[in-house]
């Protein structure tokens, strides 16, 4: 089972950052027009790979697990914001609640392999 969240976080992080600094433009309109946009979605980027390689490594899976849900945690009210505001990125209901449902799983899938890892390690 460690193997499959490995693998699964790994991707999704990995591939996502690669995403975030590649096509960066997609992504501004998730970012609350508060914030710099290009600065939070290069940082994300990086933060999003450097979590990936972190599950990759057994001795810093624990933590990479437990970043990864933090980060997805931290990526929710993103989600929850398309219910409230006047121009929804993924439209509300369906595809907002999909979204978020996959983020709550995501959490669920960081948690986990933090859990079951440090079981392993001692």
């Amino acid at each position: 089972m460690n193997i499959v969240l490995t693998a699964l976080i790994a991707l999704v992080m990995i591939v996502g950052g690669a995403a975030h600094l590649a096509t960066p433009d997609q992504f501004v309109p998730l970012v609350p027009g508060f914030l710099p946009a290009s600065a939070i979605i290069a940082a994300t980027g990086l933060l999003q790979i450097a979590v990936g390689v972190m599950t990759l490594w057994p001795r810093t899976r624990a933590r990479g697990g437990l970043a990864f849900a933090a980060v997805c945690l931290g990526y929710l009210p993103i989600h929850l914001w398309d219910y409230v505001r006047p121009d929804p990125v993924f439209a509300p209901p369906v595809a907002a609640t999909v979204r978020t449902l996959v983020q709550l799983a995501f959490i669920a899938a960081g948690w986990a392999l933090f859990r079951r890892t440090r079981i392993e390690q001692v």
